[in-house]
């Protein structure tokens, strides 16, 4: 049986000696993996199979192994997401943390009409780039169900990892100073990327060139989310592609 899906493509494997399997997330059927014969003279086919590329596919699906792609079309014209090394970049980390955080197999229309959008915004914006990962991170939480609620204020600085709130800090009493001592948990974001979060809440994606903050604190922030990402979906993400990220910026 033939099936026609649209697919984001976020990671591809060598099968064989000509064939690619593809780790996909689809309109219809949220992850999947497709199977692809590549002749290797074919680089136009190839070209299409780079991170975050958005293709119809028509395959063939007997039901009993993985469905085979038959044809392939790109929806957009990409360009800037393979040509440029900082856009290019992006996408790899954007689709490792897409492998690692999306197990479902069950279509999700809301979450891959957010994905769209978003290749499409990385495609197309010109400042604030190097902000685009943090701010994709934080909105991307609204879509798996656990976004932090913004009630930060001065008496409600620091952000609760495990609450997804932000909370007042907490205090000790130090025998040896006769002082009360805030204590730092790791429950807790530290305070700049508690305020960077809150920043980052009420920040559009077209308004992120706007946003001032070091590559450490980005770098930081990434890791922070990272922890609550790991947190809520009960599974520990090793994101290689960070430290690769943040070397290109800096």
């Amino acid at each position: 049986m033939l099936v026609k899906l649209q697919v984001i493509v976020l990671h591809t494997i060598k099968h064989g000696d000509n064939g690619l399997v593809l780790q996909c997330y689809s309109n219809t059927s949220g992850r999947i993996s497709l199977y692809m014969r590549v002749a290797a003279k074919n680089k136009v086919t190839i070209s299409n199979l780079h991170r975050l590329n958005i293709l119809d596919v028509v395959a063939y699906n007997n039901g009993s192994s993985m469905p085979t792609i038959r044809e392939m079309v790109p929806v957009l014209r990409l360009e800037s997401l393979r040509t440029n090394i900082y856009k290019n970049t992006i996408a790899i980390f954007l689709s490792e943390l897409l492998v690692k955080s999306i197990r479902e197999s069950e279509g999700n229309r809301q979450l891959y009409d957010f994905l769209v959008s978003s290749i499409n915004m990385l495609e197309h914006i010109e400042e604030g780039v190097a902000n685009f990962h943090i701010h994709f991170m934080v909105h991307l939480t609204r879509m798996l169900g656990f976004m932090p609620t913004d009630n930060h204020s001065q008496q409600m600085p620091l952000f609760d990892m495990e609450g997804a709130l932000f909370r007042e800090p907490l205090y000790m009493y130090d025998k040896r100073t006769g002082n009360l001592q805030e204590t730092t948990q790791e429950r807790f974001f530290p305070p700049q990327e508690s305020m960077l979060l809150h920043t980052l809440l009420n920040t559009r994606a077209i308004e992120m060139g706007g946003v001032r903050c070091s590559g450490e604190l980005r770098l930081s922030f990434a890791k922070q989310m990272i922890r609550y990402l790991s947190h809520h979906l009960g599974t520990p993400l090793d994101i290689k592609s960070l430290d690769i990220l943040h070397e290109v910026f800096n």
